[in-house]
């Protein structure tokens, strides 16, 4: 018999300075000994036989503080995870939502862990909720973590007790338990869901007809469904992949079931060829098939990407599977490399061949080709996630200030910043590749004057309530200007961070005033109807956000201001001539649209203004439209809304932007996410081909020419309302690899030695 481990028992409140225990887990904290937590959402010590507990009230915030079991610093050490087990008595009918504090939340509060229990069948269990060391800091003046239930029951709670986390076990069952609960949540609305797209009618060659396993394989902007169904070129085929020296770049497959299986995984071969084994990385990854919605209605979608996982695949239905190669720069010598693919479901297998050539070229970076990407965020990412997001081509991240603002409270005259949780934030985001943020100061103007966030909070700070701000900023006399009583708080709040962010050396920050100004030219009403004071918009959106940008320019001179610039040209309202987004030119530094197709000429006038032109976009956005398209327009960066704006796995209700998860363990992808990165891969290309031929004193104006013109020839029908479905998208995908090849000759012809 295994020799059980020591557990250590401490009690909480007598622990006053940093724990000489820190290496010794796991460590138990009884719940009798637990001291500092929130009374109002805990109810009273009990015993249930000789077991005492407290309950974590319904509906409550039930935080404790528990001593932090990793000794010295604010943060566990980088890479440490442990795994928080929580005794508990099952008696909810939904999971209990678990959280730890670690800064990264809205309004720098906590964030979601795991969700656990939720049988409601009266019995005491032991949850197994992972953390790691980016999700935890200690909360400022204290030395203890924070951790926090939501229950939708009181629900009894007896110890917690932290261990270090094991590999793979852990993350496998955090992973499968995550799964299990969108299911469960997910269960009574899938009768009613519908497919993504058409069944689709399986062709079977006569080799295979008699397997329960048929293997088939599709590129990965091809997306499987539930209801796909291979082609008889498809069976068996090898997975092809073409890649540079620095590069990520998936090959995916799936598989039809002709009986019910169980267990469906895979394992990937040594790759190798005439220069011998490829150094290389090798990632697996398998779609899970969720409910989101769509068009009124509910449909499956291969929503997210978890590491490989044994898939259940019912008769006369698909599972879709991931390959993702990393090339390692020069390591990976250039070659065709060949393997095998091998998957297994109990008695039943087959395989694929995998083709993998490694070309001989190397990719300009993202910061080497001066291209910035990021997405919008509605607390803070993690370590962890940041550097996911430096592999997928994002070198920037966006913030709100509805939701990430230094801590502010009024001292005297003025109004003091705290950058307590910043500071530790911005250097892990410097540190993974996040050389900029662009800081929304305010919100859509559909709302205004209720999402000027900023000047609401430092009204509301300085001079009296929320309220009264909404009605005097929504003034007949006010309403296009910056408050008097907020314009000095305004400008000291932007010298007080730009100030300090230069000097703890943060990334870049760039300025906007609020969202989507060019809204101005909306006629009456056009309201937010979920925004109690809101006025809707007219010129004096126009008018605010100009003043707010000359505000800026004053305060911080040397800071970009950026403008989301969501219509150029409009009907004629207002008494304009049509020309709404433009106008802003003169009072920004980065002119950002997703309206391109509105003024195909507005790059051109941004430039000639001495100004930089990026291009945004949605996360529904594909390869596409970050890539070849908005490379059409030599736009010099990008946003995306959104990142993470949405629900925790179950986006079944509610408005859902986000294309990644955060986790304990490794960042949860999605195909958009993968899509994305190859986006921004195709615009390394087109900047590679360019600096080389520059470095050989070569025209390829042509063959970018060609690559343009075909590019907008294949431009799709979707993308043009610029609200609802504001992304832009291809008509034939495989144009796309097209262009990438012969991006690539011309790269390899003007290098040959």
């Amino acid at each position: 018999m295994k020799k059980a481990a020591a557990i250590l028992t401490v009690g909480a409140f007598l622990v006053l300075g940093n724990p000489t225990w820190a290496a010794s887990l796991p460590i138990s904290f009884p719940v009798e000994e637990m001291k500092e937590l929130n009374a109002r959402a805990w109810g009273v010590l009990e015993l249930d036989g000789q077991r005492a507990y407290r309950s974590a009230l319904k509906g409550q915030d039930a935080w404790v503080r528990i001593p932090a079991w990793w000794g010295e610093g604010l943060r566990p050490p980088k890479g440490a995870r442990y795994v928080i087990e929580v005794t508990f008595k099952d008696v909810a009918v939904a999971p209990i939502i678990a959280e730890s504090f670690g800064a990264l939340g809205s309004y720098l509060g906590r964030s979601e862990l795991h969700r656990f229990g939720g049988e409601n069948d009266g019995q005491w269990k032991v949850a197994q909720v992972p953390v790691s060391w980016d999700m935890l800091i200690l909360p400022k003046g204290t030395v203890s973590a924070e951790l926090a239930f939501r229950a939708a029951a009181d629900t009894p709670i007896s110890r917690i007790l932290v261990r270090k986390a094991k590999l793979p076990e852990d993350q496998a069952r955090y992973e499968a338990e995550s799964r299990a609960w969108v299911a469960k949540a997910q269960a009574s609305k899938a009768a009613a869901a519908k497919q993504a797209s058409p069944d689709e009618t399986p062709e079977i060659p006569e080799a295979y007809k008699g397997k329960a396993l048929v293997p088939y394989v599709r590129a990965y902007y091809d997306r499987i469904c539930p209801n796909s169904a291979p082609r008889k070129a498809e069976v068996g085929a090898t997975i092809h992949i073409r890649m540079a020296r620095n590069e990520f770049e998936p090959g995916t497959f799936a598989v039809y079931a002709q009986e019910d299986l169980d267990g469906v995984d895979f394992t990937v071969s040594d790759l190798s060829g005439p220069a011998g084994k490829l150094a290389c990385e090798v990632r697996r990854h398998t779609a899970e098939f969720a409910l989101e919605p769509k068009d009124k209605a509910l449909v499956w979608v291969p929503q997210r990407l978890w590491p490989a996982f044994p898939a259940r695949v019912k008769k006369g239905r698909s599972a879709w599977f991931w390959i993702t190669i990393r090339t390692l720069g020069e390591a990976s010598k250039p070659g065709k490399y060949r393997g095998k693919v091998t998957i297994a479901a109990g008695a039943h297998s087959a395989e694929l061949p995998i083709q993998v050539e490694v070309l001989p070229i190397t990719l300009l970076t993202m910061d080497e080709a001066g291209l910035r990407m990021g997405g919008c965020v509605t607390g803070l990412a993690t370590a962890a996630e940041m550097a996911t997001m430096r592999e997928h081509n994002h070198n920037m991240v966006n913030l709100w200030f509805a939701g990430v603002q230094p801590e502010m409270k009024k001292e005297g005259d003025r109004i003091a910043l705290d950058f307590h949780y910043l500071d530790d934030w911005m250097k892990l985001a410097k540190e993974n590749g996040q050389g900029a943020i662009v800081w929304f100061l305010g919100g859509n103007p559909n709302g205004f004057p209720m999402t000027l966030s900023m000047e609401r909070d430092l009204y509301a700070l300085a001079c009296g309530s929320r309220e009264e701000f909404f009605q005097k900023a929504g003034s007949q006399e006010s309403r296009g200007k910056v408050l008097p009583e907020v314009r000095p708080h305004y400008a000291q709040w932007l010298k007080d961070v730009a100030s300090h962010a230069r000097e703890k050396d943060w990334p870049e920050l760039i300025f906007t005033p609020f969202d989507e100004p060019a809204k101005w030219s909306y006629p009456e009403p056009r309201a937010d109807k979920n925004y109690k004071y809101a006025i809707g918009c007219g010129p004096w959106i126009r008018d605010h956000f100009k003043d707010a940008c000359a505000l800026i320019h004053e305060a911080v001179p040397g800071s970009k201001v950026y403008i989301s610039m969501h219509r150029n040209f409009h009907r004629k309202v207002h008494g304009t001539d049509g020309r709404v987004g433009e106008i802003f030119i003169p009072d920004c530094d980065v002119i950002c649209t997703n309206a391109i197709d509105e003024d195909n000429e507005l790059g051109d006038k941004v430039r000639r203004a001495g100004k930089t032109f990026w291009q945004y976009s949605g996360n529904r956005s594909r390869r596409y439209g970050f890539g070849f398209y908005f490379a059409a327009w030599d736009s010099r960066g990008s946003l995306c809304w959104a990142y993470n704006w949405g629900r925790r796995f179950d986006i079944t209700e509610g408005s859902n932007w986000e294309y990644a998860w955060c986790s304990p363990f490794e960042t949860i992808l999605t195909p958009d996410y993968e899509e994305l990165r190859e986006a921004w891969d195709d615009r390394r290309y087109v900047e590679t081909a360019k600096a080389v031929a520059k470095a050989a004193g070569k025209d390829i104006g042509g063959p970018l020419a060609q690559i343009r013109s075909e590019t907008l020839a294949t431009q799709g029908t979707v993308g043009r309302d610029l609200v609802n479905d504001f992304w832009e998208e291809g008509r034939q995908a495989n144009k796309m690899d097209q262009w990438r090849d012969l991006l690539a000759k011309k790269i390899i012809e003007l290098t040959r030695k």
